[in-house]
């Protein structure tokens, strides 16, 4: 597949079938995936693929401790989600966003039946956190995890696959350790869900905000025409 349209063909997949996902294929996206940059090209990525039944259940409970809790608050409108911006309870089959965050509750609920689940950690002696001493959270340690990450998305288009990446999982990450048996010193950064979707219920259409909202020549006050 051509980039430009993968890179603009990649949704969030929610939906699965229960058809198999060859090893074969999941090392080819892997092994192109793996090019992505990263600080000082340490490579500090650690990836557990979950194809085994009782595993990916043990996965998927594990994110559920974190995703039924912030799901009824989204409803209720306590945390943000996108599509609302009000903080108001949004109304029940009113408003596009609760259908969305429907459709990701049915991927949490049915995230176990998905073919392969790829846990992604990254080594923390890798990592050069530029902006662990200034007045906010850190975002910038993950950024030589999410390029690999990024790339294994696009590497799933490419090859018909749907995939869908969640974070929420990092919130269970002692639990997770145990589970795979991780070594001291790595950090689960992501989860990505992979399988062949069903394709009556992918999005055909994806909307992004224009470039002129999200870009600006030398200073934010004009933007990049």
């Amino acid at each position: 597949m051509e980039l430009y349209n993968a890179m603009r063909t990649t949704p969030s997949c929610r939906y699965f079938t229960d058809d198999p996902v060859s090893d074969e294929t999941i090392h080819r996206i892997l092994d192109n995936a793996r090019f992505a940059s990263s600080g000082g090209n340490r490579q500090g990525w650690r990836i557990v693929v979950v194809t085994d039944s009782d595993q990916k259940k043990r996965v998927a409970d594990l994110h559920r401790k974190q995703w039924d809790p912030y799901f009824q608050h989204a409803l209720e409108g306590t945390v943000g989600f996108q599509g609302d911006s009000s903080g108001n309870k949004m109304e029940h089959g009113t408003n596009f966003a609760v259908n969305r965050l429907r459709r990701t509750d049915d991927f949490a609920q049915k995230m176990h039946e998905v073919p392969v689940l790829m846990c992604c950690y990254v080594d923390l002696s890798t990592l050069a956190v530029t902006d662990k001493d200034l007045n906010r959270q850190s975002i910038v340690g993950g950024g030589s995890l999410y390029t690999l990450v990024h790339n294994i998305l696009l590497g799933c288009t490419n090859e018909g696959l749907g995939s869908s990446l969640t974070t929420l999982l990092a919130a269970e990450q002692e639990s997770c350790d145990q589970l795979f048996h991780t070594p001291n010193g790595f950090a689960l950064g992501a989860l990505i869900a992979i399988g062949w979707p069903v394709v009556e219920k992918q999005y055909t259409k994806l909307t992004r905000k224009p470039v002129e909202e999200i870009a600006f020549r030398n200073a934010w006050d004009v933007p990049f025409p």
